[in-house]
């Protein structure tokens, strides 16, 4: 499954729940959403659990909004 972007509405609440500044965030049909922060640092969260973490250095997926959000 492609990935989607989140509704605001989701994205609001993954900001809330990790208490990050969350600025877009995507699903692929499963519990774990990717989601990118104001600084650009990409991250996931899990639907089911309230986990998250950062993104290891070497692992970032850059999605083709990210030039659009983050120009070089």
């Amino acid at each position: 499954m492609s990935a989607q972007q989140l509704s605001p509405r989701s994205t609001r609440r993954i900001a809330r729940s990790t208490g990050l500044n969350v600025v877009r965030a995507w699903g692929h049909g499963k519990y774990v959403m990717p989601f990118v922060t104001a600084d650009h640092r990409h991250g996931w969260w899990d639907k089911k659990t309230g986990k998250w973490a950062f993104e290891a250095e070497g692992e970032v997926v850059h999605y083709t909004s990210c030039s659009e959000l983050f120009p070089a």
